[in-house]
């Protein structure tokens, strides 16, 4: 189980559908509110985070997850920076999430 927090709908549409095709379920959401709730509730073995709406408070939340990977663009360095100080070590450019998703999906 997945639970995705995406800030563009494009890209939300574009998880669903490769973790569809990787067989793993997942819910995706672009309200910050929603998915601490559904971290804290469904327990999930995977969680991916837009980087424009990763927040100490959001990042806190998830650092119990074991795999927690993020993307957001290559140029803000500074979102990747604070997510890797915050422990989220699998991170990504936009233009390399369709090609990682899914291998690291199957990650257990």
């Amino acid at each position: 189980m997945m639970v995705a927090l995406v800030q563009d709908l494009f890209f939300a549409a574009r998880v669903e559908s490769l973790a569809k095709t990787s067989g793993v379920s997942v819910q995706v959401t672009t309200t910050p509110g929603e998915f601490v709730h559904w971290v804290q509730e469904m327990d999930p073995s995977h969680v991916l985070l837009d980087l424009n709406m990763a927040t100490d408070e959001i990042l806190a939340v998830v650092a119990s997850v074991p795999h927690v990977a993020g993307f957001g663009p290559h140029v803000q360095r500074e979102q990747f920076l604070n997510a890797r100080q915050h422990g989220v070590r699998t991170l990504w450019a936009n233009s390399a999430l369709p090609d990682r998703l899914p291998g690291w999906l199957l990650q257990s």
